[in-house]
């Protein structure tokens, strides 16, 4: 006999659709009927209101007191007399936490400025928004009980992250556990924490709290919006050294409210596909405004300040990273398979004739670039690095070493000063016998390549782990594009989320290569915040985890 069972996730969504289009779920309208005759505003412009209260408000309260952004009397407030402008937020998150949680990304740059809540304990505007968040909401379940429309139970949880789930309970056990085998515990639990555990918390938060195709482009809109706001703080810094003599021709790269340019770059990875998404997604019958020139001249307007900025950081990590994500784009919005296959085996070809014929200059630039007084150049720096970290992992290669622990192992040096430990720098080239070019640099925090910085911090159990939700991301990523393009009249914000976190995910991972992608705090946010978009996307789309002839079984 044959028995049809549904997808895994077929109840899950109908319930869910039921739920959020229904009166007073989280997915209605901001504004409710008044009295006759009675003129109250459009939702769109209560939405715009409370969108302003929020940042506002947050900014204000992180603002003030906060003596690393700056030296006035507004900057020396005592923490209490701070409060206030927290209360208005909490308020405003109680009145609609779904827009709360989606702005979030806008406070993640800033981690480097923490602020001071309570006697010598600070933390970063997005731990502080963060928990906000989680304490409103959890008040707001605790009062309205039954009658919370954000409530989600273990078995729908269980099918929004479908798979996920285990790679991600992996990633965090693995994560728990680098903190009680490291040498500084105090530091990997801070890493544990601002890392690892508040963003996973935000990603429970948030599926519970959007689910709407409006929370979706609101949380991406809030994400490219952040880099959009640092390329406008690169841009006065760019001013600014102009305006104190400094020339174009020895200009010092742009770090805005980073310590390093590569950090502002690492940002553009996960922000600057967004916009350029919207530029080069394909040509839909109902695209409305997204498929029309206004949206993308709109959209090449609002990527030329982080281009530009970009460009100022001189980070060529960066730089390859958004042309792989310009590359991806342009691959997925071509629907014609033959026509995708020539046009890459064309790049193949053209990539190779230019490394043969231009081999001897390319190796130079690369191994030469922001060299030292020596002529040592920063992929050289790398390589050396990278063989530290092979070392270390050799040792130990099943637990690591924990969380922001590399340094305590690496070398001797003032952020984590071990006498006592084997350091693995390199200082010299066990072959040639000369200077690598690390001796004057030892305080490097990682070992830029965001793979061996997970395996030497939690160990193979993590890195499988992370490999896995790479794994599943980009297998979840194509079959909700493939989806999506088989409908007659795909929603078009569907399309553009699901290809704008595609590209953000490719050129994390290619500056990865050289650099830490993930396991910095904002980008750490940033990493599962496209994780929460296309779990999102998935819901919106309809798509289920198993297709339907993987859901037929022979009894």
């Amino acid at each position: 006999m044959n028995e049809k069972v549904l997808p895994s996730n077929g109840p899950e969504i109908g319930a869910q659709r039921e739920r959020l289009t229904g009166p007073g779920g989280p997915g209605a309208s901001s504004s409710t009927s008044s009295a006759p005759g009675r003129h109250t505003p459009s939702p769109f412009w209560l939405d715009r209101l409370l969108e302003a209260g929020l940042v506002l408000s947050m900014a204000l309260y992180y603002c003030a007191g906060n003596t690393h952004l700056g030296s006035g009397p507004f900057f020396h407030l005592p923490p209490l007399s701070t409060l206030p402008f927290l209360l208005i937020f909490m308020i405003l998150c109680w009145y609609r936490p779904a827009i709360a949680v989606a702005l979030l990304p806008l406070s993640l740059p800033f981690y480097l400025l923490q602020k001071t809540v309570v006697s010598h304990y600070s933390f970063s505007a997005a731990e502080i928004s963060l928990w906000s968040c989680v304490a409103v909401v959890l008040i707001q379940a605790l009062v309205r009980r039954q009658r919370w429309p954000y409530w989600l139970s273990w078995s729908e949880l269980r099918a929004r992250l479908g798979p996920l789930l285990w790679p991600i309970l992996l990633f965090l056990g693995a994560s728990a556990f680098s903190v009680v085998i490291a040498y500084s515990r105090t530091v990997a639990l801070r890493a544990f924490r601002e890392e690892v555990l508040d963003p996973l918390v935000y990603l429970l938060l948030a599926l519970a709290c959007l689910r709407t195709r409006q929370d979706l482009v609101r949380l991406l809109l809030a994400l490219f919006a952040t880099g959009f706001l640092i390329a406008l703080l690169g841009i006065g810094q760019y001013f600014d050294m102009l305006a104190h003599g400094a020339s174009l021709s020895d200009l010092p790269r742009i770090n805005t409210v980073y310590g390093s340019a590569n950090s502002v770059g690492l940002l553009f990875d996960y922000t600057l596909p967004l916009g350029l998404a919207l530029i080069l997604m394909p040509r839909m019958a109902n695209g409305g405004f997204l498929a029309s020139w206004r949206c993308r001249l709109l959209a090449l307007a609002l990527c030329l300040p982080l281009i530009f900025v970009l460009y100022l950081t001189r980070s060529g990590g960066a730089w390859a990273a958004c042309v792989g994500a310009v590359i991806f784009l342009i691959a997925c919005a071509i629907a014609d398979r033959q026509l995708l296959l020539i046009c890459g085996l064309g790049l193949v070809l053209l990539i190779g004739l230019g490394l043969l014929c231009f081999h001897s200059n390319i190796s130079s630039y690369l191994l030469e670039r922001h060299a030292n007084a020596q002529g040592i150049g920063t992929l050289t720096k790398r390589i050396y690095l990278w063989e530290s970290a092979l070392h270390m992992i050799k040792d130990s290669p099943i637990v690591g070493y924990g969380l922001d622990n590399w340094l305590c192992h690496y070398s001797l040096n003032n952020v984590c000063h071990t006498t006592n430990l084997y350091h693995y720098w390199i200082t010299t080239d066990p072959q040639t016998h000369r200077p690598t070019g690390l001796r004057s640099e030892p305080d490097l925090s990682h070992p830029h390549n965001i793979f061996l910085q997970i395996w030497v911090s939690i160990g193979i159990v993590g890195l499988l782990a992370f490999l896995a939700v790479l794994i599943l991301f980009f297998w979840l990523l194509f079959r909700i594009l493939a989806h999506l393009y088989r409908q007659a009249e795909a929603d078009p914000w569907l399309v553009w989320g699901t290809l704008s976190i595609g590209g953000a995910m490719v050129a994390a991972l290619i500056q990865g290569m050289v650099d830490s992608s993930v396991l910095e705090q904002d980008l750490a946010f940033c990493f599962w915040i496209l994780i929460l978009a296309l779990l999102l996307i998935r819901v919106l789309a309809k798509t289920p985890w198993r297709s339907q002839s993987a859901s037929v079984r022979v009894m």
